[in-house]
């Protein structure tokens, strides 16, 4: 809703045919082919965004949490590039990013702007997709782990905070939890990163 007046925000929704909807854990929002236009926020809980490779192994692209838009890839697909499954109970938005492209949307004075939205949040996705690739190209543990440092930003005092659990990372690093645990104790003896939970005080990469 960036850049949208609060008094808009019903108009807006109106006109994206929002709808919210409670899912159960585990279950299959979109597949991989699949002819969807199924994308929204999410409102409570996680979701799980993967591919499968050659093998027919899943191989994590993000994991989604409370607040982040899902699915805005498939606003102009005509199937679904990727499958999103539920990590836990869920309650979603659905919108309908297509009606943007229609003719009838083109008198909706918030039409532009929901569209810029829209289009700076498929260019996060295209460099988030784009640093999974990098971090697929590695073979050590801690160039991949590096990579995605790298891609967190400091807050006001300078501190990083993880956005994953650590057994979301190394699902997303496609590594082995004990061995991601054992690689970030070594960096901290090391004196690479200090960290507490999930937030590093000190990184130097």
């Amino acid at each position: 809703m960036r850049g949208i007046a609060p008094q808009c925000y019903g108009t807006v929704l109106f006109c994206l045919q929002a709808r919210t909807i409670d899912y159960q854990r585990g279950v299959h929002v979109a597949e991989v082919g699949e002819a969807t236009r199924c994308a929204g926020v999410l409102l409570r809980g996680g979701i799980e965004e993967f591919l499968y490779d050659e093998n027919g192994n899943q191989i994590t692209v993000a994991h989604i949490h409370e607040g982040q838009i899902f699915g805005a890839e498939l606003a102009c697909s005509v199937t679904s590039p990727v499958c999103l499954r539920t990590s836990s109970v869920c309650t979603v938005m659905l919108l309908n990013f297509g009606v943007l492209l229609s003719e009838s949307s083109m008198g909706c004075p918030c039409r532009m702007q929901v569209t810029a939205n829209l289009m700076q949040e498929f260019a996060r996705q295209v460099l988030a997709f784009n640093t999974k690739v990098r971090i697929l190209a590695q073979k050590r543990l801690r160039d991949r782990l590096k990579i995605y440092l790298q891609t967190l930003t400091p807050d006001s005092k300078g501190c990083y905070h993880l956005l994953y659990s650590r057994t979301e990372l190394a699902d997303f690093l496609c590594v082995d939890r004990s061995a991601l645990s054992r690689e970030l104790c070594r960096m901290r003896d090391e004196k690479v990163i200090e960290f507490s939970g999930a937030k590093i005080n000190n990184l130097l990469i």
